[in-house]
C-alpha cells in the first residue's frame, strides 16, 4: 500500500497501514499536564500515543502488561543532551513506505508528560530501511522531558511542533514514532530501568502527516 501524500485520523479506526503497539488510539482531545484541553490540528481526530489517563491515584499504569516494553532504546537529545535509557511507552508504525530522493516528510507533533526527573519522558521519531545497508534515521528525538525541564514549559508540555525530514536518497522501509518512560543513565553499564520508571506514561500526539515532491 502507497503511503498517502497526505494523512489526517478521521475516524476512531487508525488509517489502514498503520500497526500500533501499545495504548494508542485516535482522540478528539485530551488535557495537557497544564489542564488545557488540546484537540487536532487537521481532520477531527490525531493520533494519541500511550495513555495518561489509565492510571491509578498515584499515575502507576492500570494495565502495565499492555504498554510496550523497550529492551536497550538509548537516546540523547540534541537539546538537553541527557542521555536516557526507554522503559514502555507506546509506537505506531507504517511499513511499506517508498519515498523518493527530495520528497520531504513533514507531521504535526505534541509532546506531553507527567513525570519529575529524573525519569526522563521522551519522544522519537524514525525510518528504519528494509536493508541494513539502506538509507533511513536513526531515532531522532522530537522532545524530551529534560528539555521541557530546560525551556521552562509550564507543566511539562511542548505544544504542537511541526518536524521535517528532506530526504537526501530515496528511502524503503518503515516509519515509526516512539513514546516511552525513561530513565537517566547515571552509569554506562546500565541496560534496564528500575522499576519505578514503569509509570507515570508521557503522551505523543500526532497529525497532519504530509509528504511533498
Amino acid at each position: 500500500m502507497p503511503f498517502p501524500r497526505k494523512l489526517s485520523f478521521e475516524t476512531t479506526r487508525f488509517p489502514d497501514g498503520f500497526i500500533a503497539e501499545g495504548l494508542c488510539k485516535p482522540r478528539k482531545r485530551i488535557k495537557s499536564p497544564d489542564g488545557e484541553m488540546v484537540g487536532p490540528i487537521a481532520g477531527g481526530l490525531f493520533a494519541c500515543l500511550d495513555d495518561p489517563e489509565a492510571v491509578d491515584a498515584r499515575r502507576m499504569r492500570l494495565q502495565p502488561g499492555r504498554a510496550k516494553r523497550f529492551n536497550g532504546l538509548r537516546v540523547r537529545s540534541q537539546r538537553s543532551q541527557v542521555p536516557t535509557l526507554g522503559a514502555d511507552g507506546a509506537c505506531l508504525s507504517y511499513p511499506g513506505v517508498h519515498l523518493k530522493k527530495g520528497e520531504r516528510l513533514v507531521f504535526g507533533w505534541h509532546f506531553m508528560s507527567w513525570s519529575e526527573l529524573p525519569w526522563n519522558d521522551f519522544a522519537v521519531f524514525e525510518a528504519i530501511a528494509d536493508d541494513s545497508s539502506g538509507y533511513g534515521l536513526a531515532p531522532h528525538v522530537l522532545c524530551d522531558l529534560a528539555e521541557l525541564v530546560e525551556r521552562s514549559h509550564p507543566r511539562y508540555a511542548s505544544g504542537w511542533c511541526v518536524t521535517q525530514w528532506e530526504l537526501l536518497h530515496d528511502f524503503s522501509g518503515t516509519l515509526a514514532w516512539t513514546v516511552a518512560n525513561g530513565q537517566e543513565v547515571t552509569d554506562p553499564a546500565m541496560i534496564e530501568c528500575e522499576p519505578e520508571a514503569y509509570a507515570n506514561p508521557a503522551a505523543l500526539l500526532l497529525d497532519d502527516i504530509r509528504v511533498y515532491r
